[in-house]
């Protein structure tokens, strides 16, 4: 029953297309709209229309789950895999937003070994098994306002992107092993200068939690703050290039 309506609502969406409305949403409300070359916008709308139209999404808390919150999630989330296949996020089943500021209770860890049971705010979660949580208030700030090095949903679903090959180690699927052994060299390096507190502007310390948090925290400088990436951390920024077979620093300097 559930998954019949679920489909028929998925078709229903993929039958309608991009709507000229989001387009002016994303026009007005997402920075990195008018950076975009017409063929990057047109992939990002069939990537970010299948986002809207194939997962599940939930609201949390009561809160009404409008077209604006899922298709500027799914344009930002979109962004990451313009290069990438288009299944990139097929490990992403629901899609949980909340209205602001997540508190999570219980016991939780972020260092593996660590594990505490002290409230903890938080912004977004990508679980392994789960959901991608994500509080709305942030997500539109981190799309009105690029530039600033973070995006929680740049965050959240490079997370899933680092899990596609079944662990959460700040290694995505890579094309060949050549590519695996540099990304591990010079990702390594970054992580330990991050750790020693020299990650600069671009890398903040919560890089330093873990590679899988590194390698979130990098993907957010990577696409909203380039060009400082690439001036602290060239070699980072040249294997993530090669990575998401995208060069966001020749987008913004042409914008």
């Amino acid at each position: 029953m559930f998954g019949f309506r679920h489909q028929r609502m998925r078709e229903e969406r993929l039958e309608a297309g991009f709507l000229p409305e989001w387009r002016d949403l994303l026009t007005e409300r997402f920075g990195f709209w008018s950076m975009l070359s017409d063929a990057d916008r047109a992939r990002l709308e069939v990537l970010a229309l299948d986002i809207v139209a194939d997962k599940h999404w939930e609201a949390a808390h009561g809160f009404e789950l409008r077209d604006e919150i899922m298709v500027m999630i799914a344009a930002q989330a979109a962004m990451l895999i313009l290069g990438l296949p288009d299944d990139s996020f097929r490990n992403v089943h629901t899609i949980l937003v909340h209205p602001t500021t997540h508190v999570v209770t219980g016991p939780h860890s972020q260092v593996q070994g660590l594990v505490s049971d002290e409230p903890m705010p938080i912004l977004g979660l990508a679980d392994f098994n789960g959901p991608v949580l994500l509080t709305w208030d942030t997500v539109l700030d981190d799309a009105r306002h690029p530039g600033t090095g973070h995006n929680v949903v740049f965050h959240e679903f490079a997370h899933k992107l680092d899990m596609l090959d079944g662990t959460a180690d700040g290694t995505p699927p890579l094309a060949d092993q050549a590519q695996f052994d540099h990304w591990v060299a010079v990702c390594t390096a970054a992580y330990d200068r991050v750790v020693a507190g020299n990650g600069g502007r671009s890398l903040r310390e919560y890089g330093g939690v873990n590679p899988g948090e590194f390698f979130a925290v990098a993907t957010e400088s990577f696409f909203d703050d380039p060009a400082e990436l690439l001036a602290e951390h060239p070699d980072l920024y040249g294997v993530l290039r090669d990575f998401y077979r995208q060069d966001p620093v020749l987008r913004v300097r042409a914008g």
